[in-house]
């Protein structure tokens, strides 16, 4: 893939580079990719200097050493020719335009020759680098000096140091190759990576630009890259997934409001203009009044259960969220349903199974049982189950509630051996305002309490399933 951007870079070099132009202000993979060349630029440049002067340091000490070294022999031999008078040796000349051209010389002379013109560079002690012209007629040699003035002479050794500095440009250029190399390779990455990006980045603001216009059908879709790209893709694929659910819902629901409370709304207006008719006439309007109460309440309840679960599905009670006891739950909910089921010639009972599991180890069946989720919505999940058994099954039904764990899952279930529900019907009774079998309904409800229920099981992450409780059914919740 690194080829073909450089063949597409060299087959539209304008193209691209007006793209990138166009884009530099707003794509953060260029702006991000100046950035790492720019470093990468800097870092190379202080390293090359870092390099340079380490190196020619290095060559210094080195030289300098065997120049040391040198004049250490010069001294000891001039003073055995001292000492001894050898005539086998011979000065070297006093001048330096006396000297001949080696990779390296010395030389010995009085200090009263330091006037000579040719000799004023040795007037300083210690250690110099020199060009010396007059040594060639051609070109310039360059040599490292050490001048010593002991007893009157002036001791000087040299030698030709143009291999360190061809040292030092062959590492400079050899640096400034590798750096060309690199800036080119990181320039095509770059440029590579960003072109990743800018299509991924086009792809969102197209799949966005039409969510805008309320087309929440569109998908970024799955893509094999692993960056922070295909993070947020999945994010706002998952997003849109949920917007349109929540859209076709709302849809859905405004459907079923125009359908179902039609007739209830129809209801009222009829009650309430009998009502007025009796009370022109001069008779009693008490009963029509009452009816009109009752219509208006059953509209209350259902504009108030929709409105709940539609907070529920749009997220904003898991801030309410913390680890809980499912079993405190059900206590709580048992004090509250068990009169209420024997008001109504019905038992509520808590499995048990699971009571005797609470008597052998009570720390460790709470254990077992904690979740995390919002204590109010579960005690109202399992009171909408408790009610919906009590309002639809005859008298004598036993209704009990199990919690037990199930691998790493929590599972939850509230059963009853009443008339149960029909097979046809089970997908269909988490509908909002779906009313199925009329052996069920013979008592007036919303038709929102099995949808009630699923919303609040969805929002805390868990599964709920009717199957058959032979006779009755079983609501069978499993939570993470």
């Amino acid at each position: 893939m690194l080829f073909s951007a450089i063949k597409k870079l060299c087959l539209t070099p304008k193209e691209t580079l007006s793209r990138y132009r166009n884009n530099l202000k707003r794509s953060s993979a260029i702006q991000q990719g100046l950035l790492n060349i720019s470093i990468f630029l800097i870092s190379l440049f202080l390293l090359s200097i870092f390099t340079y002067f380490s190196v020619q340091n290095a060559l210094s000490t080195r030289m300098d050493t065997n120049l040391q070294q040198k004049m250490v022999l010069l001294l000891e031999r001039d003073s055995e020719e001292d000492d001894d008078d050898d005539d086998d040796y011979k000065r070297p000349p006093r001048a330096l335009s006396q000297v001949r051209l080696d990779k390296e010389f010395h030389l010995v002379f009085p200090q009263r020759d330091l006037r000579l013109d040719d000799n004023k560079i040795f007037r300083k002690t210690g250690y110099s680098t020199k060009e010396l012209s007059q040594l060639s007629k051609h070109f310039d040699v360059r040599y490292r000096f050490l001048v010593e003035h002991q007893e009157g002479s002036v001791f000087v050794v040299a030698e030709n140091n143009d291999n360190d500095q061809d040292i030092l440009k062959i590492v400079m250029s050899s640096f400034v190759l590798n750096g060309l190399i690199a800036l080119i390779l990181t320039a095509l990455l770059v440029i590579y990576l960003a072109n990743r990006s800018h299509r991924q980045i086009r792809r969102i603001e197209h799949v966005l630009e039409h969510a805008a216009q309320g087309d929440l059908k569109q998908r970024i879709g799955p893509t094999d890259k692993s960056n922070d790209l295909a993070h947020v893709s999945a994010q706002i694929d998952t997003m849109l997934s949920r917007l349109e659910t929540s859209m076709s819902a709302m849809t859905d629901i405004s459907a079923n409001i125009a359908h179902e409370l039609k007739t209830p709304i129809s209801r009222l207006r009829h009650d309430l203009i009998t009502a007025l008719d009796q009370t022109e006439q001069g008779q009693d309007a008490e009963v029509a009044l009452n009816d009109a109460y009752e219509e208006s309440s059953h509209i209350t309840e259902t504009f108030d259960a929709l409105l709940r679960i539609a907070q529920i599905e749009g997220g904003a009670r898991r801030a309410n969220f913390a680890m809980l006891d499912l079993n405190t739950v059900i206590g709580n909910v048992m004090d509250i349903y068990v009169e209420v089921a024997e008001d109504a010639g019905m038992s509520l009972v808590f499995e048990e199974g699971l009571q005797g599991k609470l008597e052998q180890g009570l720390a460790e069946a709470r254990q077992a049982m904690m979740i995390n989720g919002d204590k109010e919505l579960l005690v109202q999940m399992l009171a909408n189950l408790i009610e919906n058994s009590i309002r639809y099954c005859p008298e004598g039904t036993a209704i009990s509630i199990a919690c037990l764990t199930d691998g790493d899952q929590v599972k939850l279930c509230v059963s009853d051996n009443g008339p149960g529900i029909p097979l046809e019907d089970r997908e269909n009774v988490f509908q909002r305002l779906y009313r199925g079998d009329k052996s069920r309904t013979d008592k007036r409800g919303t038709g929102l309490g099995l949808s009630l229920v699923k919303a609040i099981v969805e929002l805390h992450g868990a599964d709920i399933e009717l199957v058959d409780n032979e006779p009755g059914v079983r609501v069978e919740m499993r939570f993470l």
